[in-house]
């Protein structure tokens, strides 16, 4: 029995007591550790009740510190809590021992996206002195049993409320090369056993031979990182660091960062620079879907290069088909450095770097069609993607850095010269995602390693649900109430039945066609049928009805170019069609949303029951689908902006 402090709501309880057992064996202690009560024990002096844990929990989604919580409590409550710094170790303690899956993934793009955007939080760090760092064994081979460090690091969150204060910690995790494991989703790694070789970083750099291959990409980036934070010290700072790495320290604060650029090639210089910059670890890598989901994230102990978003991708189970990345040309020559031919063709480019093509990318006149992104290939490629049964990887930059390379070859990198991707793809959805957690630095960066990344791992769970549930609410605003929604075997959104006049998953309109005409009149397809909500796409083929001789004579006449384009033409409701209107009918994809409007119109007025089915793909955007009044496709590409 023990006097302790319970925080039940805004209530602050003093000198309860609990009930605690000891073995008559081996004198281990059972405490009460019981949730059904609605509380949480930490350490049996502090107990939290669970509607304040879920509390703290969606602040720090708001990106509101823990301590901040407390004291608008005790300000509006006139009560006295705790110390914060334990009352946040409570609440961690409540986080590690939720049954947490950690899936890491979106509901829209499934298990393994074929498009994924990366990038750096630079300024997401925790304190941590780079010479404290021990070296790797020698027989380290770059790889870690991720479950094995991830619960190493919960053992330690947990092991606080059971270990008196001021005794030492034996679960501490501390950092270090060959136990440091970064957190990709069961269902996105290839096995347990994932990547992380920075431990390469500290090695000597190569020597190149002049050609494009012998640079990997990797050192350079390190330098190039620590120069462009050199920039935004002070000049008294730089000429301090200068004088401790043997540069001369006379002159501007241009010619100061100049000369460490130049030194930076020695590794002692480097070092000594990184901890002056950063002065604790590297920031953290994530990569995204296109939705903004993170599917992996690693904790840098060091500067930034694309070797660590090359040891995410090649933990994977299925490499992307596009990544998009601030320095595409060395992720490129990194990744076939490590792996040959795995950005292939054209070194990850969209096409050969011929002058022609480059010349052709630079005006505009030329785009690389992806098929396949939106229509698996069929028959699939030798070791094709599960998704588009692609087996071509490319690496493209973003839309930031596009005109950072002074080679002009990458110009065939970038993500406009292919039409699927065009107004579709989001590749700053890193940076929208690194403007919500930079707000958490000023209670996230003041922590202990094992603190910092286990409560960052966790708040980004929480905002992946969050982004899927909004995806799961939008969807069920547009399918009726009697179709339940479930993931398929790639971990995307289906629907558990379709109406007869649905569409199969991944067949052309003209397959679908000829299905209807052999089973019309039958019974429709048993609720077992899924009816994919990301593959609802459609052939060229399926344009194969032909029109009447008045229809074509309509038609030409409605397109005819030389005619006035303000001429009025029909009149639904009160919304006027013009020349202009009807040319848009004349592109592959983009169609003007007025005449879907009006065509939504008529069909509303003739069979209102089909409308459910046709207003599927509005939170789809770039998708197929076929109108259950005519049987021809429809292409309603909605930016998220008009959702509503």
């Amino acid at each position: 029995m023990q006097a302790i402090t319970m925080i039940f709501g805004w209530t602050v309880f003093l000198g309860i007591s609990t009930y605690r057992k000891s073995c008559l064996n081996c004198g281990m202690i059972y405490r009460y550790q019981e949730w059904e009560e609605g509380i949480h024990n930490f350490d049996d002096h502090i107990i939290l009740s669970l509607h304040l844990c879920l509390m703290i929990r969606n602040a720090l989604q708001t990106h509101t510190a823990i301590s901040k919580v407390i004291e608008i409590i005790e300000t509006t409550e006139k009560v006295s809590f705790p110390n914060k710094e334990r009352v946040l170790q409570a609440y961690l303690h409540f986080e590690a021992l939720t049954n947490h899956d950690y899936t890491y993934s979106c509901v829209s793009c499934g298990y393994s996206p074929a498009v994924v955007v990366m990038d750096l939080h630079k300024k997401g760090v925790f304190s941590m002195p780079l010479s404290e760092i021990p070296s790797p064994p020698d027989n380290y081979d770059g790889h870690v049993d991720i479950n094995n460090f991830w619960e190493a690091v919960a053992t330690e969150i947990i092991s606080r409320g059971l270990i008196p204060c001021g005794r030492k910690n034996p679960f501490v995790v501390p950092p270090s090369y060959h136990h440091w494991a970064p957190w990709i989703g069961p269902h996105t790694r290839r096995s347990n056993s994932v990547l992380n070789t920075e431990f390469e970083k500290m090695q000597s750099p190569k020597i190149p031979n002049g050609g494009e291959n012998d640079d990997d990409g990797d050192d350079k980036i390190n330098e190039e990182r620590l120069t462009d934070e050199l920039v935004n010290l002070k000049v008294q700072e730089v000429r301090a660091l200068c004088k401790q790495c043997g540069v001369d320290d006379k002159g501007s604060k241009v010619d100061l960062v100049m000369r460490l650029s130049e030194k930076m090639s020695d590794r002692v210089t480097y070092n000594k620079v990184f901890e002056k910059v950063w002065g604790a670890s590297g920031g953290w890598a994530v990569i995204t879907c296109p939705c903004g989901v993170v599917y992996s994230v690693k904790f840098n102990l060091r500067a930034e290069s694309p070797r660590d978003f090359v040891d995410l991708l090649l933990s994977w189970k299925h490499f992307p088909k596009v990544s998009v990345y601030d320095y595409a040309r060395g992720l490129a020559l990194h990744a076939n450095h490590r792996q040959p031919g795995i950005f292939a063709p054209f070194q990850g480019r969209l096409l050969d770097p011929t002058p022609e093509n480059v010349k052709q990318a630079s005006e505009g006149k030329v785009h690389v069609n992806m098929p396949w992104l939106k229509l698996p290939k069929m028959p699939a490629d030798k070791d094709g993607h599960p998704l588009t049964g692609s087996s071509q990887h490319f690496a493209l930059n973003d839309v930031f850095h596009q005109g950072n390379s002074k080679d002009q070859r990458e110009v065939l990198r970038k993500l406009e010269l292919v039409p699927e991707l065009t107004g579709l793809i989001n590749s700053q959805c890193v940076e929208q995602l690194f403007s919500g957690m930079r707000k958490n630095n000023y209670f996230l960066n003041v922590t202990t390693p094992s603190t910092h990344i286990f409560l960052q791992r966790n708040i980004l769970h929480h905002y992946n649900i969050a982004r899927n549930q909004k995806m799961k609410r939008q969807y069920s605003k547009i399918v009726p109430p009697d179709v339940a929604m479930q993931c398929d075997s790639h971990g995307r959104i289906v629907l558990a039945h379709s109406p007869s006049a649905g569409m199969t998953t991944g067949s052309s309109v003209k397959e679908q066609a000829e299905s209807q005409e052999l089973n019309d009149g039958s019974e429709q397809r048993p609720h077992g049928d899924f009816t994919s909500l990301h593959k609802l796409s459609a052939h060229k083929a399926g344009w194969g009805q032909e029109l009447q001789d008045s229809q074509e004579q309509v038609l030409s006449q409605v397109l005819d170019e030389t005619k006035s384009p303000t001429q009025h033409l029909a009149m639904v409701n009160n919304i006027i069609l013009t020349h202009f209107d009807f040319w848009s009918l004349g592109l592959e994809r983009d169609i003007d949303g007025t005449i879907l409007n009006c065509c939504l119109k008529v069909i509303e007025k003739d069979n209102a029951a089909s409308l459910q089915w046709i207003l599927l793909p509005v939170f789809i955007p770039g998708h197929w689908i076929l109108c259950t009044h005519c049987s021809q496709p429809i292409s309603w590409p909605l930016d998220e902006a008009c959702n509503e």
